[in-house]
């Protein structure tokens, strides 16, 4: 269940709220993220650790949302072996207030490179087709200045403001 964001806020005034709450999420949610991240690709803890490059035992320490040792160089051979970006940054209250009220089950493990350069590369190829049709589209059902169709490879006349054109035109294109 996520909560509201203006929840949050507003239990964020506390600061002794905010220093427990900010110190829990950042353990609960990165073990959470190992854990997801390890079972989308159905590897075992010693599996990660093998690709990791650390024992069984740490993983599973990674693992746990008690566990409060974890260190940088630890989470970054993790994000190598899952082939994720590493982000660690201090940021605003209302920003983890956002970040946390958007967050679902689904959202935590991100998508290795591989992954998700092949989204980019076939969105990349959608939106050249769909721009290439489009382009093809506007260009046949355009009508140029001289009442014809404009073909691709012809140069486009100048756009010319309706009050410089002869009236005749200004009623053709109405």
């Amino acid at each position: 269940m996520s909560i509201r964001k203006e929840q949050l806020i507003a239990l964020l005034r506390d600061k002794e709220f905010r220093e427990h709450f900010t110190a829990d999420q950042v353990y609960e949610l990165l073990a959470l993220q190992v854990r997801q991240l390890r079972e989308k690709r159905q590897w075992t803890q010693a599996e990660l650790g093998v690709k990791a490059g650390m024992q069984q035992v740490q993983v599973s320490r990674a693992e746990n949302p008690d566990y409060t040792g974890s260190k940088i160089s630890t989470l970054s051979r993790l994000a190598r072996a899952f082939d994720v970006a590493l982000i660690v940054r201090f940021a605003p209250f209302s920003e983890l207030a956002d970040w946390l009220s958007k967050l679902s089950p689904g959202s935590f493990g991100p998508a290795s490179f591989d992954e998700e350069l092949s989204g980019l590369e076939y969105g990349a190829q959608t939106r050249a087709f769909m721009t290439s049709a489009a382009a093809t589209y506007f260009a046949i059902a355009d009508i140029n200045a001289y009442g014809r169709p404009v073909t691709l490879d012809e140069p486009q006349p100048s756009p010319v403001p309706y009050s410089v054109m002869p009236e005749e035109k200004c009623h053709a294109l109405a």
